[in-house]
């Protein structure tokens, strides 16, 4: 119980850090606009489940919503709050951002020890501020978001983890939205784990890779997220978010 816990909490930590420190580009344009975000902006989207390659199995299985609330300024970087409807308790991204250098998503505080339900565990998992993460690079094809190590002993069990997050361009797409046609941006944000633990009487040693897609319009945002399945993160099946509308709540 307490080795799988352990692993566990290694998973958790690998999926909510889903990208903290990002590397900067210094190839960048400040006339360069590709997404102007103000409060009130909103996205609305149809989600979908889907097979391996893409395709829609049914019609949408739930509507998304999301919206802009306020601006302030986090670690040196003006973001938006955002209101994402109907709210889910896996929803860890709390701002949104987008300047010369690309786009990103927030993550605030996170407590992993409210997923500590063995009373006998007493390792405390220090509060997490992943930060700012960088899901599109207007001047790079590839980058990399995150990287991080973890080889500790806990008791008498040595606890092993490693995360890394990659970004990469892989095309443009025409995409028709509202009527017009686009060229679209697509984006696959790749998150390898690996989660070890060994103990005296046993051994426990799991690895991932889940990849998330996204397509990008420029002047508009995110038009779709693709998430693959993966059973090691939670992920029970691959879904497709669409963008049916967007626009600003306070524009006539």
């Amino acid at each position: 119980m307490k080795k799988n816990l352990i692993l566990f909490q290694l998973v958790i930590l690998s999926l909510v850090l889903m990208a903290g420190s990002c590397s900067e580009s210094t190839n960048t344009d400040p006339e360069v606009s590709y997404l102007d975000l103000k409060v009130n902006d909103f996205w609305d989207y149809d989600v979908f489940s889907v097979d391996e390659n893409g395709n829609t199995l049914m019609d949408e299985v739930s509507k998304k919503s999301i919206r802009l609330i306020d601006s302030e300024v986090l670690d040196s970087k003006t973001g938006f709050s955002l209101r994402i409807e109907p709210e889910t308790n896996n929803e860890f991204f709390t701002h949104i951002s987008a300047d010369e250098v690309g786009i990103f998503l927030y993550m605030g505080e996170i407590d992993l020890n409210q997923y500590a339900t063995d009373p006998n565990i007493k390792t405390q998992i220090p509060i997490l501020i992943p930060g700012w993460i960088k899901i599109m690079d207007y001047n790079n094809n590839e980058w990399e978001s995150f990287f991080v190590e973890l080889n500790r002993v806990i008791e008498q069990d040595t606890v092993y983890g490693k995360l890394q997050i990659n970004g990469k361009k892989l095309d443009k797409k025409e995409i028709t939205y509202s009527n017009k046609t686009y060229m679209a941006d697509v984006v696959k944000i790749t998150l390898d784990l690996s989660a070890k633990v060994t103990s005296p009487d046993s051994k426990i040693d799991e690895s991932a890779t889940s990849e998330i897609i996204y397509t990008f319009i420029e002047g508009i945002g995110i038009y779709s997220v693709e998430q693959k399945l993966n059973p090691l993160l939670g992920i029970n099946q691959n879904t497709l978010e669409i963008l049916t509308s967007n626009g600003n709540m306070g524009t006539p």
